[in-house]
This record gives structure tokens, sequence and C-alpha cells, in this order.
């Protein structure tokens, strides 16, 4: 078996528009560990050293899509701004939050400039398997609004044995 990291990063101030979304980020259960360990995580796959940088009363929850078009029923939400919002309507332009809250370089690397409001979600899992298998949908609420000026950006980053 080897032991797999995984890095996950995101930055995006979602709004969808389509269908219900259901927005929870103030349950008890609705901690980082408790979100990897009992919505990301399937069956066979451990995780450990979970860690969030970012508002973990904004940034992160968890959610239940069943009613809408995202393609995914439920998990977790990660957001540059107030994860509420995605719940939308998305009848505003120019709609945003700023937390005021750190980039990430690894991010910063990637558009070739500085970040802001990160959501970091960073954890080790080792699957029984050799294989693992991630779903994600990535949006952006500012997407029409700032083409050209700015850009949200998205990384998923796995490292450990047998990657580079």
């Amino acid at each position: 078996m080897k032991k797999i990291a995984i890095f996950l990063f995101i930055i995006l101030n979602v709004r969808l528009t389509f269908g219900q979304i259901i927005i929870d980020n103030t349950s008890p259960n609705n901690s980082p560990a408790y979100l990897v360990q009992n919505v990301l995580m399937g069956q066979g796959v451990t995780a450990s050293n979970i860690s969030f940088n970012g508002d973990s009363t904004l940034q992160i929850g968890y959610f239940n899509a069943i009613n809408s078009n995202i393609g995914i029923p439920t998990g977790i939400i990660l957001c540059s701004g107030d994860v509420n919002d995605a719940v939308g309507p998305n009848d505003e332009s120019s709609s945003s939050s700023n937390l005021n809250g750190s980039g990430d370089v690894d991010l910063s690397a990637i558009v070739g400039g500085a970040t802001n409001d990160a959501a970091v979600l960073e954890f080790d899992f080792v699957p029984i398997g050799d294989s693992v298998i991630f779903r994600y949908v990535f949006a952006s609420e500012e997407y029409l609004e700032y083409v050209g000026q700015f850009n949200d950006v998205f990384g998923f980053f796995i490292s450990g044995n047998g990657f580079s």
C-alpha cells in the first residue's frame, strides 16, 4: 500500500443559479476533519493530517444538491467568499465577498500573480486499492463580470509515493 498525500486548493466564489442547493456550515458536524472523514472519503480510504486554511465559519461547508443540476448530490463546498452565497439566486452583477484573507503560493504561481481569500483543504489519505476517484465542480459567480481583469483559480494537487 502506498501512502498518498493530497493537497486540495480551491479558490472560488460560487453562486449557482439552477435548482435548490442546501448549504450547512454551522452544524457541529461541519469541521474540516468531520467533512473529510465522513463526506469526502468513501469505504476503504482513511484520512489523516486534515487541515483547513481560511475562515472555517464562512469558507467551508457541507452541501446537498440532490434537487439541482450540479451533478454531485452531496459533498464539501469550499469558497473564496461566503459558502451561503452559493444558494443564490444569482441575480446581482459583481456580487462578491471580500474576506481580506491570505492567498495561496501554489495558486499564485499558477496565475502569475497574487491570490486572495484562499480556501485550502489539505489531508493525507491511504486507499486500500490502487486507485481513487474525486468528483468535483468548479464554478465562479464573478466569471462574466471580470474576464480579462482577474479570474478565480482552482488547483487540485496530489503528491506522494509515485507522484512528482
